[in-house]
């Protein structure tokens, strides 16, 4: 599937900061004025501000679709199996450059899974104002990369999720980081220490974090596949965030979807690392194969890339929704340019938005995110009710309360 957008054509500087300046200011606005009335919700219904801050999420993350797809005009090919609906399923990636997950946005959203779509990624990413906030409020799943901590927070996530019948896609990325020069080193001598092949198109992947998210979904009975994806570039790519600031972003990005039931997975921990890593090495062998193996040459020295693909060409239904894309440019840039009015004109507004910018000094200081926030107010109402919160591990246990305060120790 290709994203519905006229040929590439690169943006410059200029556009390009400007696009990033809209993007930031569109975030920062909407934690404060779409998000930000919602937050009381969580301490009275917290099922009810799950699905509004999921809709309010799903908002956010269909503009940087409109980003990618409309502004940046990156044109998306997607193939292999559906990731469906309504089903339950952890994604896993490899992690070439740090923008794969603003491009993998577009393939959920075609998909018509965008709201349900949560990723896990580094904790310093949840600071930064305004998106950072965003993903709090969506749920996503932030790592210290500290094993002892991070299992404990990635049990109650899930376990939190369940608890409100709210069933995600997670995108994890068992590398643990993007493809550079000091990855691909580290990964080397972590080959060479063990004994395995080096790679030079993925690197090896940690598979402690994989094992512990799909044992953990197993066990509350909330898992029905993986996804296994495999991103690549076929023309060029775009390393790191700072790249669109110049408006330099890759023509095309490819997207092949492998999906595998629960119920072909290994059940013992050892089995599972094995898996992981047998598809890291399949991985390889795709990406050598899609890298090299051209149909054309020119003067036998210079790689045609036009034609590559991946070898199954199987393309899953997908939506078009480009009128929704549209819509969502035209609506996004309405509510900036109301928002922005309203806190130049209005004190009252003035107010409130710095209101809610304390408040996330406040919760960041004591509580350290929105998202640990919300799991320590249900599992408050829950004792209030007397039935406790499922306990991790077992979300059948209505008598234990098993939610850390998470107030940050001196």
């Amino acid at each position: 599937m290709e994203s519905h957008t006229p040929t590439h054509v690169p943006l410059g500087r200029a556009a390009g900061a400007l696009t990033c300046i809209v993007f930031g200011l569109t975030s920062l606005f909407g934690s404060i004025f779409i998000h930000g009335p919602v937050l009381p919700i969580m301490c009275l219904w917290p099922w009810l501000y799950r699905r509004l801050a999921e809709i309010a999420a799903s908002m956010w993350q269909s503009k940087n679709v409109c980003s990618s797809e409309k502004v940046f005009r990156v044109k998306v090919v997607i193939t292999g199996d559906a990731i469906k609906r309504h089903e339950k399923t952890l994604v896993i990636m490899n992690h070439r450059t740090r923008l794969d997950w603003m491009f993998f946005f577009c393939c959920v959203f075609h998909c018509r899974v965008l709201n349900r779509h949560k990723i896990t990624l580094k904790s310093l990413l949840k600071w930064i104002p305004g998106a950072g906030w965003g993903m709090q409020a969506c749920g996503y799943i932030f790592l210290d990369r500290k094993w002892d901590t991070d299992k404990v927070h990635i049990t109650n996530m899930l376990n939190h999720c369940v608890a409100l019948k709210a069933y995600p896609n997670y995108l994890f990325f068992p590398e643990g980081t993007d493809y550079s020069d000091n990855s691909k080193a580290s990964s080397d001598r972590f080959a060479e220490k063990n004994g395995l092949k080096q790679y030079s198109y993925v690197i090896h992947p940690r598979t402690t974090g994989f094992i512990h998210m799909v044992n953990t979904l197993r066990q509350v009975g909330e898992l029905q596949a993986v996804h296994d994806v495999t991103v690549a570039y076929p023309k060029s790519l775009v390393q790191a965030e700072t790249s669109l600031l110049y408006g330099e972003v890759p023509e095309e990005v490819h997207f092949h979807i492998k999906r595998y039931s629960i119920d072909e997975l290994p059940e013992d921990e050892d089995g599972l690392a094995k898996w992981c890593q047998d598809r890291w090495e399949e991985k390889e062998r795709t990406l050598d194969s899609y890298y090299n193996d051209v149909t054309e040459k020119v003067e036998k020295i210079q790689t045609v890339t036009a034609n590559r693909r991946f070898p199954n060409d199987k393309v899953p239904p997908l939506s078009d929704r480009g009128a929704l894309l549209w819509f969502c440019i035209a609506g996004w840039l309405t509510f900036l340019v109301f928002s922005a009015a309203a806190v130049y004109t209005s004190p009252i507004a003035r107010f409130y938005a710095l209101a809610i910018v304390a408040f996330h000094l406040v919760q960041w200081y004591f509580v350290d995110g929105v998202e640990k926030l919300e799991m320590l107010m249900y599992g408050i109402l829950q004792e209030w009710k007397g039935t406790g919160a499922p306990a991790v591990g077992s979300p059948k246990n209505n008598n234990v309360n098993p939610y850390d305060k998470y107030l940050k120790s001196d």
